[in-house]
């Protein structure tokens, strides 16, 4: 079991603090947050001085993104909105070099990483593709059978969104059809060998998510840390 979580906050500094608390691994968020990629490699660096491993996740439908955040020195990535097998096979082939995919060689990893970075990172990295829609869940078979593709990261407002249900969790978690996709995803990525990751929200959330079979699992994020306890502290004071 791995623990993880994501990074909003553009800044190294903030990379560093996280990694230092020791969480295992840190997703730096390129689809929805301010980032940018020379910040990401900023951030990148931080996190692997401090021992966690830095994943990445980059915009929807950005197979080149996927081989610019691994030159930069990610560890993993997270891609987002992958609903068939052809999507699926495009990030693949440009997250691992020949003969599993097509990544072309370059960047300057073999600084960092030693001059066999090109014979090891197939196995080193990871790429994790996200299942938040039914399309993606139809297709998970597939997905997960294709080599190069590590594992899948669940999205469950998305998917909830994609069955028609409610994008509030505390709606959609109740719904047979969210639970049944969900249940499909965990069996068919952990049937094929590959790693099944999620988000929580929350320790009783972790617990359950673990609970059901998943083995790399996020909380939150630097944002939320950020606004939970500063709230709190606020509300505290106020009463003082």
């Amino acid at each position: 079991m791995t623990i993880g979580i994501w990074q909003s906050i553009p800044q190294p500094m903030i990379s560093r603090y996280l990694g230092q608390m020791g969480w295992d691994w840190i997703i730096l968020d390129l689809q929805h947050g301010a980032m940018n990629w020379e910040t990401a490699y900023e951030c990148i660096h931080a996190i692997r001085a401090t021992g966690a491993r830095p994943l990445v996740r980059t915009a929807i439908g950005a197979p080149g993104d996927v081989e610019k955040a691994l030159d930069l020195g990610a560890g993993g990535i997270v891609v987002p909105m992958v609903n068939s097998l052809g999507t699926a096979k495009a990030v693949a082939d440009a997250a691992k070099y020949p003969p599993t995919g097509v990544r072309s060689l370059g960047g300057d990893n073999f600084l960092h990483y030693g001059a066999d970075y090109f014979e090891k990172a197939n196995d080193d990295t990871l790429l994790l593709v996200q299942m938040e829609h039914i399309d993606g869940v139809d297709a998970c078979a597939d997905i997960m059978a294709l080599p190069g593709v590590d594992g899948c990261f669940v999205g469950p407002v998305d998917l909830a969104i994609s069955l028609g249900l409610s994008r509030h969790r505390e709606e959609y978690e109740k719904e047979p059809a969210q639970k049944a996709a969900l249940k499909k995803v965990i069996d068919t990525t952990l049937a094929a060998g590959k790693l099944a990751c999620c988000n929580t929200y929350s320790p009783d959330d972790f617990a359950a998510q673990k609970a059901a079979g998943f083995q790399a699992i996020t909380l939150k994020s630097d944002l939320d840390l950020l606004l939970d306890r500063g709230s709190a502290l606020l509300a505290e004071l106020k009463d003082k």
